[in-house]
């Protein structure tokens, strides 16, 4: 591990750990995680960046616990109703706008 030297203070800092090298350690451990654990995967599967859930669902070291712990949490990463209503609500919104704004200047 490397470590960064402020210089201008002389202390020794720890490079930061990014969230998906994290979750990335996490889901490596799976099953032997704990609850707090297996929430902060969660909490990453569902509004973490789409770039980083996707690096982390393509890396084939993990794949094999990954999909194990998708399949036991199943539940809990499917899209809920309203979360559904709302995207549907706010395509219906844009459109309207759009329709709108052309018979408005057209």
């Amino acid at each position: 591990m490397s470590y960064h030297y402020p210089e201008h203070v002389g202390i020794i800092v720890p490079p930061a750990r990014s969230k998906s090298e994290r979750i990335a350690d996490l889901v490596s451990r799976y099953p032997g995680v704990t609850d707090a654990e297996a929430k902060e995967i969660l909490t990453f599967m569902r509004t973490g960046r789409h770039l980083e859930v996707g690096l982390l669902t393509s890396d084939d070291r993990l794949r094999p616990r990954l999909d194990a712990f998708m399949e036991d949490h199943k539940a809990q990463l499917q899209v809920r109703w309203w979360e559904a209503a709302a995207l549907v609500g706010a395509i219906a919104a844009f459109l309207t706008l759009l329709w709108v704004l052309g018979e408005r200047f057209a």
